[in-house]
């Protein structure tokens, strides 16, 4: 016999906000020449009805060493943000992936 559960509304209130494909590849190929140099080791991707996040580790045991975050308003306009944390504190804002992501290729330039 099969048996029915009604879920309250506030459970699930709508879909969640997810990385673009584009964005995670923007993301994945960073993350990919940071392992081969052996500076990181690990990511989680987790997503909410407001943000996803895209959080990595120098290894899996420890706390974030950046955590790269989408929201977006929902809105009249579909407004999106992208924003990196570091140690607790808002190391980069910007409206496009690629705007943040260059904070990662100032530093490779800075430790060349």
């Amino acid at each position: 016999m099969v048996e029915l559960f009604n879920f309250p509304k506030k459970w699930y209130q709508g879909s969640k906000i997810a990385f673009s494909r584009f964005e995670l590849n923007q993301i994945l190929s960073i993350y990919g020449m940071r392992v081969s140099r052996g500076e990181w080791r690990d990511y989680a991707i987790d997503s909410t009805t407001n943000t996803a996040m895209f959080s990595i580790f120098k290894n899996a045991n420890e706390k974030p060493l950046y955590i790269i975050i989408k929201t977006v308003d929902r809105g009249f306009k579909k407004n999106t943000k992208f924003i990196i944390y570091t140690e607790g504190k808002a190391l980069i804002k910007g409206n496009t992936i690629l705007e943040v992501l260059q904070i990662f290729k100032q530093v490779n330039k800075k430790g060349k």
